[in-house]
C-alpha cells in the first residue's frame, strides 16, 4: 500500500495532461482505473514476500533376501514403502503469526496426499511460541524431520526405535519455550491433543482412538552436542475383539518415556536415544535403543549402527497363552551404510541392515503369524535388508 500512495501524485499529474480532451469523470475513471492496477500489483508483491514453499522427496528402493517382512522388504523390491513427496508453506500473517501446512504423498499409499502438519503459529517475542491445528507428535530427536530423509543420515531411521509409537502427528495444541543459558540453549515444549490410528497402520490391527494426549519434552543444546528427554501419555480405546491381545483398549493409559544424546562436529557423528513404552492390560510393554556412528569424510558419511528392541512384561500380561506369544517380541539389528551428498540439496545412501536373536518370539513381524491361527510360527529367523535412496529438498 506504501507504493500506492507514492505514485498517487504522479498518477494525478499525468491524469491532468487529458483536461482538454475529456471530463472530469472520464479524468477520474482514469485515475481511478490506474490506481487499481498499483494496488493490484501491491498485493501480489505483499503475498509473495509473506509466502514460502518448500519440498521435499524420497525415493527408495528395499529389497530382502527372504521374505520375512522387516521394514516392509520382500525378496521382490520394492519401490512404493518409504518413497514420499512433500511440499510446506508457510504464510505469515504478521511478523509474528505465521500458517504453516505440510502435505505428504506416499508411495505406499498410492502417493494420495495427506495433511500431516497444518497449524497456526504465534511468537510472543518473550522466548514462547505456541501453535494450534495439527502437530508433529515430538516423541524423537528427529521427530519433526521424520519425513525429510535428506535431514537424517540413514537411509531409514532406526525401525527397533522410530515404528514403537502408532502415531506421528496429533491434533491439538503445543507452547514451546526457549531461553539461552550462556552458550547453551534449553527448549520447553508440552503438548496436548487427540488422534486415531487405522488398524491398517499399526501393529494392533484394530481402529485406536488416543484420547488426552498429554507430554512434556526438554533439548538441551550446547555447542556440537544435543541432549533430549520427552514424555507423554494418553487413553487409548478400541473395538473389542477376541483376541485380547491383538486390539482391545478400554481406556487404559499408555505411557511413552525417551531420552537422546548427539554430538556432531562436522566430522564425527553419534546418535543414540533409548525409548520405554508402557501400556495398561494385555498389550506389551517394550524397551529399544539405538546408537549410530559416522564420520564424513568429504562427500561421503560412512556409518553404522546398532539396535534392539524387547518385550518386557512377558510373564504379566493377561491373556491366554497363544495371545500373549504373538506380544513377545525379542530383536537386534545391525545396520551399515553410508550416504553421499551428490550436492547442496541432494543425497544417495546406501544401507545393509541384518535383524535377527529373535530367541523363538516373532520378532516383531506380521510374517511370523499365521493368519489363520494367530500362533507363533516362527518361520523366519532372521532377514537381510538392502535399500538404495534418494533424498532431495527443493
Amino acid at each position: 500500500m506504501k507504493k500506492v500512495f507514492t505514485l498517487l501524485p504522479l498518477a494525478v499529474v499525468c491524469a491532468t495532461q487529458f483536461a482538454h480532451a475529456a471530463t472530469d469523470a472520464e479524468r477520474l475513471a482514469q485515475v481511478e482505473q490506474e490506481l487499481a492496477m498499483l494496488q493490484e500489483q501491491s498485493a501480489y508483491d505483499t503475498l509473495a514476500d509473506r509466502m514460502t514453499i518448500n519440498g521435499f522427496f524420497t525415493g527408495k528402493m528395499v529389497v530382502a533376501n527372504n521374505d520375512a517382512g522387516f521394514d516392509n522388504a520382500t525378496k521382490n523390491p520394492n519401490f512404493g514403502d518409504g518413497s514420499k513427496l512433500g511440499l510446506q508453506g508457510t504464510f505469515a500473517i504478521t511478523d509474528q503469526t505465521q500458517v504453516v501446512a505440510q502435505i505428504v504423498g506416499r508411495g505406499s499409499d498410492g502417493w494420495t496426499p495427506e495433511m500431516e502438519w497444518a497449524f497456526l503459529s504465534h511468537d510472543f517475542d518473550n522466548g514462547f511460541v505456541a501453535r494450534v491445528g495439527r502437530l508433529r507428535l515430538p516423541l524423537y530427536m528427529y521427530s519433526d524431520f521424520l519425513e525429510v530423509g535428506y535431514a537424517q543420515p540413514w537411509a531409514t531411521p532406526p525401525a527397533d526405535v522410530y515404528t514403537i509409537a502408532p502415531i506421528t502427528s496429533f491434533n491439538g495444541v503445543d507452547v514451546t519455550y526457549q531461553h539461552d543459558l550462556g552458550d547453551a540453549t534449553l527448549a520447553l515444549q508440552a503438548s496436548y491433543g487427540n488422534d486415531s490410528s487405522s488398524g491398517e497402520d499399526n501393529s494392533v490391527g484394530k481402529d485406536v482412538d488416543f484420547k488426552d494426549i498429554t507430554g512434556v519434552s526438554a533439548t538441551l543444546s550446547y555447542e556440537d552436542w544435543v541432549f533430549r528427554g520427552t514424555y507423554f501419555q494418553t487413553d487409548l480405546s478400541s473395538v473389542h475383539t477376541g483376541l485380547p491381545a491383538l486390539g482391545a483398549f478400554e481406556n487404559e493409559k499408555g505411557q511413552f518415556f525417551g531420552g537422546g544424546v548427539s554430538y556432531d562436529n562436522g566430522s564425527f557423528l553419534a546418535i543414540s536415544e533409548y525409548t520405554v513404552s508402557k501400556v495398561e492390560g494385555a498389550y506389551a510393554d517394550t524397551e529399544s535403543a539405538y546408537i549410530t556412528l559416522g564420520y564424513r569424510v568429504e562427500a561421503f558419511t560412512p556409518y553404522v549402527s546398532y539396535s534392539y528392541l524387547k518385550t518386557t512384561d512377558d510373564e504379566m500380561r493377561a491373556g491366554s497363552a497363544p495371545d500373549m506369544a504373538l506380544l513377545n517380541w525379542q530383536r537386534t539389528t545391525y545396520s551399515v551404510g553410508t550416504r553421499y551428498d551428490i550436492n547442496h540439496n541432494l543425497a544417495l545412501k546406501l544401507d545393509v541392515t541384518y535383524a535377527g536373536d529373535f530367541d523363538g518370539t516373532t520378532g516383531a513381524l506380521t510374517s511370523n503369524i499365521d493368519p489363520s491361527t494367530y500362533e507363533n510360527t516362527q518361520e523366519f529367523d532372521d532377514t537381510v535388508v538392502y535399500t538404495i535412496s534418494f533424498d532431495a529438498v527443493f
